[in-house]
């Protein structure tokens, strides 16, 4: 019997022993979790109350840019996004909620020679681990593809690769983190999936300053 058993025992009688339990809460998210602070990203959201989605930057690339609509005996594209120059002046901006976009999928078209066949994407946000988890989901990308997270390479699929989704995981320790999610299509069909099917995750668009024209959205 323990004291506290005992101690009700003795101050109610025997006969009034009062059974009891005690229920471990389960644990509560940290209110400041850690994770990078503002950047040209923007700050981390209000996690309980944000746009669970992408900042997304598109770009219009050229027929005659480096690297665009390659013939077989052209020098091959750097594999480091770093080295490219694809995400130099955006077209437009605007607010993605998902970045499942499918195939035959065209989303620049500004007139230029070869339009809308060659653009850039780049998607920024945060994303929050709840708990230690793998994040699963579904990616595939005609063209090349890039996804990191915390400034780490978790998805690399540089060079003109087909569309063929396939399901991935990535492990994640509690926290928050920026993402950033590069794509560039080149030549050929076009088609870009990145779907979250599981894992302990919130995705959410960053918070800008007032004054931060990144904010714009079409």
């Amino acid at each position: 019997m323990s004291r506290i058993h005992w101690a009700l025992s003795v101050a109610l009688g025997a006969s009034a022993c009062i059974e009891y339990s005690v229920v471990t809460p389960p644990p509560v998210a940290p209110a400041e979790p850690p994770g990078k602070e503002e950047d040209d990203l923007g700050n981390p959201p209000d996690w309980q109350n944000c746009f669970e989605g992408f900042h997304g930057e598109y770009f219009n690339l050229g027929i005659d840019d480096d690297y665009v609509n390659p013939r077989p005996a052209e020098p091959l594209a750097p594999t480091d996004p770093a080295e490219l120059e694809f995400w130099q002046e955006s077209s437009y901006q605007q607010f993605d909620a998902s970045l499942d976009m499918g195939s035959n999928w065209w989303p620049v078209d500004e007139g230029l020679e070869g339009d809308p066949a060659y653009f850039a994407v780049r998607w920024r946000g945060w994303i929050r681990a709840w708990s230690g988890t793998d994040l699963q989901l579904t990616f595939g990308a005609a063209g090349d593809a890039w996804v990191f997270i915390d400034d780490e390479l978790v998805i690399d699929r540089a060079g003109l690769s087909p569309f063929d989704p396939e399901d991935l995981s990535v492990n994640l320790s509690a926290g928050q983190y920026p993402i950033e999610v590069l794509y560039a299509h080149r030549k050929g069909p076009s088609g870009f999936r990145f779907r979250v099917t599981g894992g302990d995750v919130t995705i959410c668009y960053p918070e800008f300053g007032d004054d931060d024209t990144e904010a714009t959205e079409e």
